[in-house]
């Protein structure tokens, strides 16, 4: 074995050392700040990890240029008159240097197994001995047989019939015998031949898996096929390569645009190619399950009712479930033609890329970039699956073993800028960014292609990533250790996957309390990748600092697999607490519930029978308008075309994919200028790929108004394409409201709203469960059509009425607020104001406001005044204060609170609220905590009384929420919702307010700002002009900078929406 390999057994089987976890942990919970995408493009050396394909630890190697040309290719032995045998005539080495756990083409030598010395065919000339023995037999059992004919048949006595008889029978035993010669030497050469012919068939079996052969034949193919291709199949890669490069920008360049790729006509060269077991080892080979992860939930339904009998289509269990894989191990290697003259160029693989230099945002200078690929080399496993339908084959996972070692020469367009190739700036930045691309299918991680719905299918997304979701509530924690000098802790919770490590779901944080108690419920997406890589739930309780590092206070993992096994409830749980170092040094238990729900199978009943019944006639023949499966669709698949979500199950998953935008432009607001007599009013010839007014484009999801989602910004292009989406769990799809906003991003300048499409699921899915279509963009400043894929799929989880609701939304409250309490405390409340608050807003009603009635204190309260902001609703309470603590700073904030968490509360309905008044001495502590047993066991207070009141929460944005956007994605997300609704609900007053005929001075100029607000946002007025937009954004830029310095002072925080990226 060679000294370069790392020693067995593989250290990717052993246990990370406490600290090694915990460094890994904050870094993933605190990233670099300069961190860049393109960093993940750089070889990180010989290391093991779980190989996708053969489910094995695998050694991962970094392919370099020097491993592809040493392979036994040098003059000697590729020179025809030598004597030194080629890579195709090299013996095979022994199987432990040929083991598929180290990837080719080092240390595995490649050859030709076909093209060994072997047994030359049998020569008619080597067998003629055996012949003649054959021969000579038959000559002697035929002199014997007439030797016996004279002495029985030409006697004395002997009649016509026996004398018959008994030569027939001795002339047929010397025929036979002469045959019998002949058919057997004819059979032992063609055993001989069959006996060759099978030891040639073992050896290839025996040593294909673990050696790598050489496939020139595979060469002619791919030399034929790759002038054929369209370049645009390359635009998925492309794609991803531009988005690396754009987040690993210098702050010199302001963005990067790939305009062209070609493949030229010199085509990529397979090395190598080798077979691999499957699943090498494994005792139950091969499992129905292995097949069918992708489809787990529905798999697992249909796998039960065949072994049951009950399934009417065994043929669709088989192409779900069952099937054979072939797993191969190909080397790529690339090299460019020789010469660089520029008609040469050509005809290799090469990148046309725009840099655009910037400085302060005060202007942007184009600079085009020519690269050529000068070479790269590879080594890829892939595993097909084979089914028994048409097209026959089903599935292909891809993965890299190593990053691979990209070379690229880089030049400018124009003769007027210096040549660039010998500079490592831009070429080294290229090639980073292309290998970071391809890092993000390294094993563990890989690729999984649809082969049936490429060739045979449509491409649409016809069923989710996720399998099911994880739903956690998290009660509370006990006993915790402190981490403050004061004694106390500032916990909270994070929920992630041990091994991913991203952080998915945080609980609010409970300042100053040892006995937390959160109440709140998570929802966590399960998909094929946490199910492959053995992944483990991880509850995480870390304590707060406003500017240090947070402390940790203790960890609970519990296997996936193990709450899979059990799908459909929930599971009440107590754990303890553990650490890195040592499990049992961290005090404290965390208690929570958690449950695994299944995907539902789609309800027959509803099914369509005619799949186009909202079609009209005349477009039932259009491709764009059929919605029936294809042949490579599985039946769950195709019924997601003519099947509608069932009404009764509001829970499930949904997916949103941006796939790309036709004809993107900005509305001309200038028209024409000069001599207008005559002239078009505008221009209404098609858009361009070039010009001064190409938008740069970018796509943001809004669910049920929370931003949710953003793609990259894809510069100066009238056709961007995206690929780009998002799942997420939902609680109730019959009230869900899905908005898709496209945005130009512009330099100096607040990004406009090129367009909005808005989609209600409830209409969305009257028909199927997947709607992919092209939706056209309005109430923006551009044009355009969106193709988008919405595709809903079920989950029953049997959330209660009052979680069905969305997270944003006001909460309003009607008439006023009443207290129940003894005589001695009624009075004392009269002379008391009294506060409530969410948040991010408080009312608060004077003590003349109160008044005694009966055994109640009362505030009156105003009609329609009453309406609080409310973000993050299910981890929200509304808080009412009554008197205050102190003077000044001190004592505390309020004598009495009562705390109503609004996740008790259902949406758009009138709700009686009652709620214990309580007394302590840490009421600033209690009112954070969810009041229940738990929190009177372990927080000292007293209940003085109850507070009734009627309230409604309003779902979603409304204007009230206006001044508390502060960031960005809160702007923007209240935009989209500006102009859908929030315009609209405007209009209505505005004519109603017109139709009355008396228009107050208050009235007229609210009128007139509305007036100029409508005309700001769609760019006219003096927002028509750039200087005044300018303005605009400086001002709030101004505004941005001053409160960070002052959460920099005061240590706080914006509220900031968790918004996932492409990033």
């Amino acid at each position: 074995m060679p000294a370069s390999r790392p020693p067995q057994p593989p250290p990717g089987t052993q246990k990370k050392s406490g600290a090694e976890e915990k460094r890994e942990m904050m870094e993933r919970l605190q990233p670099p700040k300069d961190a860049k995408p393109a960093d993940k493009g750089k070889q990180k050396g010989d290391r093991w990890e779980k190989d996708p394909v053969t489910g094995q630890q695998v050694l991962v190697k970094d392919p370099k240029f020097e491993d592809f040309r040493e392979q036994g290719l040098d003059k000697a032995a590729l020179d025809p008159s030598g004597h030194k045998s080629g890579p195709a005539l090299r013996k095979p080495a022994d199987s432990a240097a040929q083991d598929s756990r180290y990837p080719a083409p080092n240390p595995a030598q490649v050859g030709n197994i076909c093209l060994q010395q072997f047994p030359p065919p049998v020569d008619p000339v080597d067998i003629s001995q055996v012949k003649s023995i054959l021969r000579t037999g038959a000559m002697i059992t035929t002199a014997l047989c007439a030797a016996g004919w004279f002495l029985t048949c030409l006697g004395h006595g002997v009649t016509w019939k026996a004398f018959f008889i008994r030569s027939t029978l001795l002339g047929s035993l010397a025929a036979v015998a002469w045959i019998g010669m002949e058919n057997a030497g004819r059979k032992i050469e063609k055993e001989l031949e069959r006996v060759r012919m099978n030891m040639h068939r073992q050896r290839g079996e025996t040593l294909s898996p673990p050696t790598p052969e050489s496939v020139e034949w595979m060469n002619a193919v791919v030399k034929l096929v790759w002038g054929l291709v369209n370049p645009d199949m390359f635009v998925p890669i492309c794609d991803m390569i531009e988005d690396v490069l754009q987040a690993s920008l210098p702050s010199f360049v302001d963005a990067v645009r790939l305009t062209d790729v070609g493949q030229g006509t010199n085509p990529v060269r397979i090395v190598s190619m080798r077979a691999l077991p499957d699943q090498p080892g494994h005792p139950k080979y091969p499992q129905e399950e292995w097949v069918g992860l992708n489809k787990d939930t529905q798999s697992k339904i249909r796998a039960e009712q065949a072994n049951k009998n009950t399934q009417a289509n065994p043929a669709e269990v088989d192409t779900d479930q069952t099937g054979d894989y072939l797993n191969y191990e190909v080397s790529l290697s690339y090299e460019a033609l020789p010469g660089q003259s520029r008609r040469l160029r050509f005809h290799n693989i090469h990148l046309c890329l725009e840099f655009f230099l910037s400085a302060w945002d005060w202007f942007r200078v184009p600079i085009p970039i020519y690269a050529i690929v000068e070479g790269f080399v590879a080594t890829a496993r892939m595993r097909v699956q084979f089914v028994q339908n048409p097209p026959f084959v089903r599935n292909l996972t891809v993965t890299l073993m190593g990053i691979p070692q990209v070379e690229v020469s880089v030049e400018p367009f124009t003769k007027a800028l210096p040549n660039v190739l010998d500079l490592p700036l831009v070429k080294g930045f290229v090639e980073m960014g292309i290998a970071a691309a391809c890092a993000e299918f390294v094993a563990p991680k890989s690729m999984t292609i649809n082969l049936a719905q490429m060739l045979m299918g449509d491409g649409i997304k016809k069923d989710t990533k996720a399998l099911g979701v994880l739903v956690i509530n998290i009660h509370h924690a006990e006993d915790i250790s402190a981490q403050d000098s004061n004694g106390l802790s500032d916990p909270y919770i994070v929920l992630a996957y041990a091994k991913f490590g991203k952080p998915l779901y945080s609980t609010r944080i409970i300042l100053g309390d040892l006995n937390p108690v959160w109440e709140e419920t998570a929802f966590l997406l399960v998909t094929d990748d946490e199910v492959k890589g053995e992944e483990s739930v991880s509850a995480t309780l870390w304590d707060s600092d406003k500017r240090t590092a947070d402390d940790l206070v203790g960890r609970v993992n519990i296997p996936l697999d193990e709450l899979m096994k059990n799908p459909g409830k929930m599971h009440p749980r107590v754990d303890k607490l553990e650490g890195f170092e040592d499990a049992n040094d961290m005090p404290g238990t965390l208690h929570w519930d958690i449950g695994y729900f299944e995907k539902v199978p789609l309800n027959k009943a509803l099914k369509r029978e005619d799949p186009q019944s909202n079609v009209p006639d005349a477009a039932k023949d259009k491709k764009q308008t059929q919605d029936t499966g294809t042949v490579a669709d599985t039946q769950e698949e195709a019924d997601a075309l003519r099947t509608p979500p069932d009404p009764s199950i509001p829970t499930g998953i949904l997916s949103v994919i941006v796939h790309q935008i036709n004809n993107l432009e900005r509305q001309d607001i200038k028209g024409n200028t000069g001599p207008r007599e005559g002239q078009s009013g505008q221009d209404t010839d098609e858009p361009s790929e070039e010009g001064e007014n190409l938008p740069n484009g970018y796509c943001e999801i809004i669910l049920n108004d929370d931003l949710i989602y953003k793609t990259r910004v894809k510069q100066y292009t009238s056709m961007p394409y995206f690929e780009a989406g998002t799942e997420r769990f939902v609680r109730n799809w019959r009230e869900t409201v899905v908005r898709v906003q496209v945005r130009d991003a512009r330099m100096r300048e607040k990004d406009p709203v090129l367009g909005i499409v808005t989609v209600k699921l409830s209409e969305l899915f009257k028909d199927s469960s997947e709607v992919t279509r092209l939706f056209s963009l309005q109430e923006g400043i551009g044009y355009g059509r969106a193709n988008i894929s919405f595709l809903f799929k079920q989950v029953k989880t049997e959330l209660p009425r009052e979680m069905l609701g969305w997270e944003t939304g006001t909460l309003e409250i009607l008439g006023g607020v009443s207290i129940e309490a003894n005589e001695e405390l009624r009075e004392g409340f009269k002379m008391k104001k009294l506060t409530v608050s969410t948040s991010d807003e408080s009312y608060k009603a004077p003590s003349s406001s109160a008044a005694v009635a009966g055994v109640n204190v009362h505030w009156d309260l105003p009609v329609d005044k009453v309406r609080l902001p409310v973000y993050n609703r299910y981890s929200s309470a509304v808080v009412f204060e009554i008197g205050s603590g102190g003077v000044g700073p001190i004592g505390q904030d309020s004598d009495y609170v009562a705390v109503a968490w609004l996740k008790d509360a259902p949406d758009d309905e009138e709700y009686e609220l009652r709620v214990p008044v309580i007394r302590s001495d840490k009421l600033a502590q209690i009112r954070q905590n969810y009041i229940n047993e738990q929190t009177a066991k372990t927080h000292k207070y007293d209940i003085v009384g109850y507070l009734t009141c009627t309230i409604v929460l309003d779902s979603g944005l409304d204007p009230d929420h206006e001044g508390y956007q502060n960031t960005r994605e809160d702007k923007h997300r209240y935009e989209a919702y500006d102009r859908v609704e929030g315009q609209q609900a405007i209009a209505n007053r505005t004519a109603q307010l017109g139709a009355n005929g008396e228009v107050d001075q208050k009235e007229k100029k609210d009128l007139e700002e509305e007036r100029k607000h409508q005309l700001a946002m769609r760019h006219r007025g003096v927002m028509q002009f750039q200087p005044a937009r300018t303005a605009l954004w400086s001002k709030e830029g101004v505004k941005a900078r001053a409160r960070k310095v002052k959460n920099a002072i005061t240590g706080n925080k914006d509220r900031e929406p968790t918004v996932e990226s492409e990033a």
